[in-house]
């Protein structure tokens, strides 16, 4: 198979459970396209148009993407371990059970709206990223920056956020419900009309004093640690 497409036309095309590693994409139309249990380790995706495509189970270690259009694609268990999403577009996107780990790069990539229930984040960064609505249920970001991040009205509930930056970082209307935060850092961030029912906190930084009386009568005093 050619290992270059890039540019090329290849909507709705069916790249199922192919080898496609180091492949060059750059640039090409791949909406609508079968890419379920494909594997594009190191393949380069970057500015490509998968809008709409299936790439559930997908391997994309280390693969760019950066500024792709994932608009409402099906992404569910795919591994973007290593990968460059940075400014990739994924709203309305299905990524539940996906895994971003090994320093991928998610910088300014846009969540919006998209569903990343169950999803793990290691060691990711997820400067400026855009999670506005998105569906976080039972996600776990562990060792991760989330700096300047929007996560105005996403559903955290029962998340699991671990030693993490979100200096900044916008929590408007967030639901944090039976989530666990411990080692964060919220040094002005926007916590503005949060959900904190039965919520953890442990060794959290940033929260300022006026708001902590607020939080603390949705959450067991127990659980609420700062410092």
């Amino acid at each position: 198979m050619s290992h270059d497409f890039a540019g090329k036309d290849l909507s709705g095309q069916d790249f199922s459970e192919q080898c496609l590693d180091g492949v060059d994409f750059s640039n090409a139309n791949l909406s609508k396209a079968n890419l379920n249990k494909a594997s594009l380790i190191g393949a380069n995706l970057s500015n490509a148009t998968l809008a709409g495509a299936n790439l559930s189970h997908a391997v994309l270690s280390r693969a760019n993407l950066s500024n792709a259009n994932l608009v409402c694609a099906i992404l569910i268990e795919t591994t973007f371990d290593g990968a460059d999403l940075c400014n990739a577009d994924l709203t309305g996107a299905k990524l539940s059970l996906s895994r971003f780990g090994d320093q991928a790069d998610l910088c300014g990539a846009k969540f919006s709206d998209a569903n990343l229930a169950e999803a793990q984040f290691s060691h990711a960064n997820l400067v400026s990223a855009d999670f506005r609505r998105s569906v976080l249920i039972g996600a776990v970001i562990e060792q991760s920056t989330l700096d300047n991040a929007d996560l105005a009205h996403a559903n955290l509930h029962r998340a699991t956020l671990i030693s993490l930056s979100m200096r900044g970082s916008n929590l408007y209307g967030a639901n944090l419900s039976q989530a666990t935060l411990d080692q964060v850092d919220l040094q002005d961030a926007n916590l503005g009309g949060i959900n904190v029912s039965s919520t953890t906190f442990t060794n959290v930084s940033g929260i300022p004093r006026e708001m902590e009386k607020e939080l603390g009568q949705q959450m067991s005093q127990q659980s609420f640690q700062t410092s």
